[in-house]
């Protein structure tokens, strides 16, 4: 099956047709031959601009001191109520409400359970992992800072961020669009984790777990999404937490997804075709290539949803990554080996 996060203009404006944002999304989807996706793009917002409405409508943070700047298809928040600890200090977001969170993610995802269903994709549900959130609301510079100076901060906002995320996985629980949800958590980059081992054991692990376990308890898949090169803390991930799959597996020198496969053969493994250099810069032959590695070598022992390293962006030419999806439903069909002499 193909796997993908798309915020692809020229694939969206092409495929989506017309509808709402979530049927466009839907249908975009169903038309390139993706079968499984989380995320809804909007090509006039940013993502994080529905992180910072979050923070607006569940920590009670004053919609006036926080902006977003977009350029070159990324966004980062180019504004903060403060720029020290104790500004900080004095703008911690407030514990938010799990009635109030229910209130506004039921319907939203019932809605994204019909629409997707009745294009037949899957649509995964997602959740921002603890650090990940506080990190961002913080500024790095500034929580690593803190880890030192005010590790009470640190505490303080990766509780309230894992609340909301234990939140939406509950009510999730509840009204799932898939048996599946993902919890991004970047914790690493190109050259390893960001932070340390015991620091992830001693200050995310536990919340992870509560996060985790209405969707285990329901008997449903529990995933982990991190960026870079994840070796030193997929120990953690796959046997302390106990995730069931891994996402998005980036390739050049930061994973081996034959070797994670043959240490962890029982973990989902989600993407892997490069999309920093084969998907962006390849021809069609490469990644065709690339995809096929996938197929041929993981895809006997089941688990693999093929997709990209991380996401489809608008640097990726439209007809690269159709054809990787092509590719998989082309020649994905047991008895896997029969691809092209």
């Amino acid at each position: 099956m193909t796997y993908d996060l798309v915020d692809h203009r020229e694939l969206f404006e092409t495929y989506g047709g017309t509808g709402d944002l979530i049927e466009r999304n839907a249908r975009m989807a169903s038309k390139i031959g993706l079968d499984v996706t989380r995320g809804i793009y909007d090509p006039d917002h940013h993502w994080m601009w529905g992180k910072i409405q979050n923070w607006i409508r569940f920590f009670g943070v004053d919609p006036s001191s926080w902006e977003v700047s977009e350029t070159g298809g990324t966004a980062w928040i180019s504004k903060r109520p403060f720029h020290d600890l104790q500004g900080l200090e004095k703008n911690m977001p407030a514990m938010p409400q799990k009635c109030e969170v229910e209130e506004w993610f039921k319907p939203v995802i019932r809605n994204i359970k019909e629409v997707y269903d009745s294009f037949d994709v899957v649509f995964i549900g997602a959740v921002e992992g603890p650090l990940t959130d506080a990190f961002t609301y913080a500024d790095m510079t500034l929580f690593c800072q803190a880890i030192y100076d005010a590790p009470e901060l640190v505490d303080r906002l990766v509780e309230v961020c894992g609340a909301f995320s234990q939140y939406i996985a509950e009510v999730f629980a509840e009204n799932p669009s898939a048996p599946l949800m993902f919890m991004g958590e970047d914790v690493a980059g190109s050259s390893g984790p960001i932070f340390s081992p015991q620091f992830i054991r001693q200050k995310a692990l536990p919340i992870w777990k509560k996060i985790a376990k209405p969707i285990k308890d329901k008997g449903f898949k529990f995933l982990y999404h991190t960026d870079g090169k994840a070796e030193k803390i997929l120990p953690i991930v796959v046997d302390e937490f106990g995730a069931d799959g891994f996402n998005p597996i980036e390739r050049n020198g930061c994973n081996d997804i034959f070797a994670i496969r043959e240490k962890y053969p029982r973990t989902l493994l989600f993407g892997n075709v490069c999309c920093e250099v084969t998907l962006p810069f390849g021809s069609l032959q490469d990644v065709e290539r690339e995809t096929l590695e996938l197929v041929e070598r993981i895809g006997p022992q089941g688990g693999i949803l093929i997709g990209s390293s991380s996401e489809v962006h608008d640097l990726i030419p439209a007809e690269n990554a159709l054809r990787m999806y092509q590719t998989v439903h082309k020649y994905g069909h047991y008895p896997i080996g029969a691809g092209p002499s």
